[in-house]
């Protein structure tokens, strides 16, 4: 079972930014995903337009989607386009859940503050819970802002706060958790929360440059997504750049 996972497509009226994402949907569109889901920040301008745009792009690939706001994401054009499908109310937050067959459920948590960069996942922990603890099947958590240092220069002041509290949601949960995903600061990276794998998606939009204790690579990565593979209990999650 395959899950491909686009982050920060940051559409914005222009040609260029949707040219992004078409090269990154042709080098998808022959794994045929079982699901695809996005961790927010879909468009930074021109929001209507670009919704929908990305709506129909994903509509295109025949997959089931799932999305969940970034911080640069108008809510209530985001609802315009995507409430309906995503089963949201008018109210956030704008979580989503939805089963990929009968082996696998994803958990898309809204984390974004109103008019902030960082997250929050104070306001979510309760519907997580109640989620996590329904007799369902392995879940893949995703979210936008991350909830894990990551380590890279100046990027930890808009992490998503209640980290602690939300490792300690899904370590209690009674439901399988296989691991969390985000996006957010445009790079790829892993590493370890609540002691499951935790994985950032690269960016669909431009890059940022790997800064690490003072020190700043020189190159910015091509678009890319993650892949993740859900096989025998076991997931594995494959990051992909197309150049």
């Amino acid at each position: 079972m395959i899950i491909a996972q686009f982050s920060d497509i940051h559409a914005n009226g222009s040609d260029a930014a949707l040219e992004r994402f078409d090269r990154v949907l042709d080098w998808l569109r022959p794994m045929a995903p079982d699901a695809i889901i996005v961790s927010g920040d879909l468009a930074e301008h021109e929001h209507d337009a670009s919704y929908q745009a990305i709506h129909a792009r994903l509509s295109a690939t025949g997959s089931p989607f799932f999305v969940v706001p970034g911080n640069v994401d108008d809510h209530h054009g985001l609802y315009q386009t995507f409430g309906k499908q995503m089963g949201w109310s008018g109210a956030r937050p704008f979580n989503s859940v939805g089963r990929v067959g009968d082996q696998l459920r994803v958990i898309g948590l809204d984390v974004t503050v109103a008019g902030a960069h960082h997250g929050d996942a104070a306001p979510v922990l309760d519907w997580l819970t109640a989620e996590l603890n329904s007799d369902g099947p392995p879940a893949l958590i995703f979210q936008h802002q991350h909830p894990f240092l990551c380590g890279i220069d100046g990027k930890d002041r808009n992490i998503c706060r209640n980290g602690h509290a939300l490792s300690r949601v899904i370590a209690a949960a009674q439901d399988p958790v296989l691991g969390v995903t985000c996006g957010h600061v445009h790079r790829a990276m892993s590493t370890r929360f609540a002691g499951l794998p935790a994985t950032m998606a690269p960016s669909v939009a431009r890059a940022n440059r790997l800064a690490l204790d003072g020190r700043e690579s020189a190159i910015s990565d091509p678009p890319g997504l993650l892949l993740h593979h859900f096989h025998d209990g076991r997931l594995v999650s494959h990051v992909v750049m197309v150049g």
